[in-house]
């Protein structure tokens, strides 16, 4: 991981190095973890498989004994899905970013989505608090016929105790590769409150949301988000990825029952049109 050099001025601090790494293989009928390694203070629950419509389908918590992410903190997290499953990975609370003296935290997530896989990585909001200090570097790489949705939501601070835009920097990149190692799209995000850019991306909102929804053919897919952004009467747009290689959806509210929600929507829209792209291939 290679951090911007807005953080150089911040100095290294030591923390803790927390790390997990997930290999997903189909086992029989169902999606299994084949391979787990974890370092604490990341935790990771074993498969459920609570969807009676997709009951091979595996529901993974990661979470954390740490209860946040503090000050100088590193965090690497692998998901390796194998050819032909499907799994949803989320956490089990809003990430915290705790207040920082000095030094930065980081975390990085590197997701190989298989050939004709299907993968959810929908975590809960990004809550930094005051004076923190935060960089998120997430990494795709898609095989043929595969299909992610991964979810990022940043909170304005811990509205409830009066705080709104006191975090010092949080920076959120994204880089989304074939499996040639071709660029998909890049997407970034750096948000330093005590600029005027801040008040206007965040549109006199407290939380700002986005769901990339990377696949093939997502024609379709458009058609249906775009229906439920309108059924849902939100302040929310979805738009075509370069090289047409999915949606990236993005959301403005002051609710996170409502992000969730259309983040349920649109993970349910993107999950049935992957298994329809599945069924096509097999028929082929």
């Amino acid at each position: 991981m290679i951090v911007p050099g807005s953080f150089r001025k911040y100095g290294p601090e030591a923390g803790e190095k927390g790390a997990a790494r997930i290999e997903l293989a189909r086992i029989g009928s169902k999606t299994a973890i084949s391979r787990l390694r974890t370092r604490a203070p990341l935790l990771v629950q074993k498969a459920l498989y609570p969807n009676s419509a997709l009951p091979g389908m595996a529901h993974i918590y990661l979470m954390s004994s740490a209860g946040g992410i503090l000050q100088g903190d590193r965090m690497e997290i692998d998901l390796i899905a194998g050819n032909g499953t499907a799994s949803r990975i989320t956490t089990q609370a809003a990430t915290k970013i705790y207040k920082m003296e000095k030094g930065y935290a980081a975390q990085c997530i590197a997701i190989s989505a298989r050939d004709s896989s299907y993968l959810e990585f929908l975590p809960y909001q990004i809550i930094p608090f005051k004076s923190s200090r935060f960089y998120q570097q997430v990494d795709l790489e898609l095989e043929r016929n595969a299909t992610v949705v991964y979810s990022e939501t940043i909170s304005s601070g811990r509205t409830a105790s009066g705080e709104n835009f006191d975090f010092e920097i949080c920076f959120l990149k994204m880089t989304a590769r074939d499996s040639r190692g071709k660029v998909l799209f890049t997407d970034a995000a750096k948000l330093e409150p005590g600029k005027d850019e801040i008040a206007r991306l965040f549109g006199d909102k407290s939380i700002w949301s986005m769901i990339y929804v990377v696949t093939p053919d997502s024609e379709s897919a458009n058609r249906q988000i775009t229906a439920a952004i309108r059924d849902y009467s939100m302040l929310a747009g979805c738009s075509v990825l370069p090289n047409d290689c999915g949606l990236v959806i993005r959301m403005l509210d002051d609710s996170i029952d409502k992000i969730r929600q259309m983040t349920e929507a649109v993970a349910g829209i993107a999950r049935n049109h992957a298994l329809s792209v599945a069924a096509g291939v097999r028929a082929n």
